[in-house]
């Protein structure tokens, strides 16, 4: 498990990276970081070796904070796979 900050707007966010080998997916997780606590879930990518997707959104979030969370899971699952060797979804 990893975790990454990264700022939109001014405002801070965490993406939790969940690498899982009991699951059949991985995960990342976006939250808000307010008081320098943990905020309520505002997205979660999964992605396994067939598929990518966006399988929670809260209602209401801002399209910078969804670009930038794009490219924190580009980089953190798709880049790396790539590199590696390792399967990715086909697109």
């Amino acid at each position: 498990m990893a975790m990454r900050s990264f700022s939109v707007q001014g405002r801070q966010f965490k993406a939790l990276i969940i690498l899982s080998d009991y699951n059949d997916y991985e995960s990342m997780e976006v939250v808000e970081v307010i008081d320098g606590k943990r905020g309520e879930l505002l997205l979660e990518f999964r992605f396994d070796d067939s598929s990518a997707r966006l399988s929670y959104i809260r209602p209401e979030i801002d399209i910078p904070l969804l670009r930038a969370s794009l490219d924190v899971f580009r980089e953190e699952f798709l880049e790396p796979r790539k590199a590696s060797g390792l399967p990715c979804p086909p697109w």
